[in-house]
């Protein structure tokens, strides 16, 4: 925890309440797909519910923009969790109705996507605010460090209650009745927040143009982002929860120690990770990354999901932290001269479309594909992106590099 030490007041309250959120988001969002898809019994309809959640995000993103533009993020921040528990309750409410009335999935994708909407834009854009370019890896870190703990504790208390539950589906319901008792203290913490965006206005469609080069280098590879990380939405976590025979206690237990990977992840790369070798690790993370649900699929038995788990830990912080960083300070280049929610904003669209698609793909290929071909297919397809994402960054940087030596470029 050294490396928090030096934090701000405003990073780490924006630090403790995604990791408050990420604790009860582990506890339910992950077994919220468990509990529908036992009903269901669909990864095609369960990537569907995914696009329609999803689907919802630039909407709700830029009602949520304009509003803290008016307000502050207090606003968004708890009106989304509201809706999140909204969501919530409907499940409680429907319980055996889902297995009736499948499509009933979709008003709980509905629910949360709004309220995700709403959220996620508040926190990403006060993780841009408060968060300067020295103390941004430092910060990331910490956030990681932090939502981790929270990922090792969410699966071990949600393992106690479903073993201690008459059924495992007795168990989720329990979950979900704790997880409303925490985005209910979330939400009253978030009224607390004072950070509003800046009163310049801002446009989303202006920004969506890529006729800047940065930005259209940040934009594409936030695309390719979302390309391969609509796979960890919904679809990865139940083919390992297939891979335990639908133990929702063996399942729990998986999460935990991918979790207590992840810190010592995150960890190491807090510490090691520098500008000079960023490349580097942005290289061999997307390699790791990519390959961890193809394995996943094309053996899909515990020990595919044990390698999974392990790599994609093991990855994500190479992978995801250098992403993050260079698409972060692209966006704060911008701050000077304009409103940077509109760009997060977009760069949370870009993210959205991608996603949506990746699920796409997996409707797509259902329907073109038998049903023992359509998944690897799907899989193999969206895990390319990470690799395409690392060429792209290596190829960019480097002429960058290249014109900046020139003096062409700052």
């Amino acid at each position: 925890m050294k490396s928090m030490q030096k934090l701000t007041r405003d990073e780490m309250t924006t630090m403790v309440i995604a990791s408050l959120y990420n604790l009860a988001n582990a506890m339910s969002a992950v077994f919220m797909n468990v509990y529908l898809y036992a009903y269901t019994g669909s990864l095609v309809v369960m990537s569907v519910y995914t696009m329609v959640r999803i689907g919802l995000f630039p909407f709700f993103f830029t009602l949520g923009g304009k509003w803290a533009q008016k307000h502050s993020f207090a606003g968004p921040l708890s009106v989304g969790l509201v809706f999140i528990m909204f969501s919530l309750l409907f499940v409680l409410a429907a319980q055996d109705q889902f297995a009736v009335a499948p499509q009933l999935v979709y008003v709980v994708a509905a629910l949360t996507g709004v309220g995700e909407g709403l959220f996620w834009l508040s926190l990403n854009s006060l993780n841009q605010i408060v968060s300067s370019p020295q103390s941004r890896s430092r910060f990331l870190a910490g956030v990681g460090i932090c939502n981790n703990i929270s990922a090792i504790a969410a699966p071990l208390v949600s393992t106690l209650i479903i073993d201690t539950a008459v059924s495992d589906t007795a168990g989720y319901v329990e979950i979900f009745k704790l997880v409303l008792v925490i985005y209910a203290l979330i939400a009253l913490v978030s009224l607390r927040v004072k950070a509003r965006s800046v009163p310049q206005p801002f446009s989303v469609l202006k920004r969506m143009k890529l006729d800047d080069p940065q930005w259209r280098y940040c934009m594409i590879t936030t695309f390719f982002y979302g390309m391969h990380n609509s796979l960890s939405l919904t679809l990865a976590g139940l083919l390992v929860y297939n891979a335990t025979n639908g133990s929702g206690s063996a399942y729990g237990r998986l999460l935990a120690l991918f979790a207590v990977i992840s810190i010592l992840a995150f960890a190491f790369v807090s510490r090691t990770m520098r500008r000079n070798n960023r490349m580097r690790f942005y290289q061999i993370g997307a390699v790791l990354i990519a390959s961890s649900a193809v394995v996943l699929v094309l053996c899909p038995t515990l020990g595919g999901a044990v390698y999974y788990g392990v790599v994609n830990a093991l990855s994500t912080p190479m992978y995801a932290n250098p992403y993050q960083i260079i698409v972060m300070n692209a966006i704060a280049d911008y701050a000077g001269q304009e409103n940077i929610v509109g760009r997060v904003i977009v760069r949370e669209t870009y993210q959205s479309i991608g996603r949506c698609l990746g699920m796409a793909m997996i409707v797509l290929c259902s329907w073109i594909f038998p049903s023992s071909l359509y998944l690897p297919v799907a899989v193999i397809f969206c895990s390319a992106f990470p690799i395409a994402m690392a060429v792209y960054a290596t190829i960019y940087h480097r002429r960058r590099d290249q014109l900046k030596a020139q003096g062409l470029v700052k």
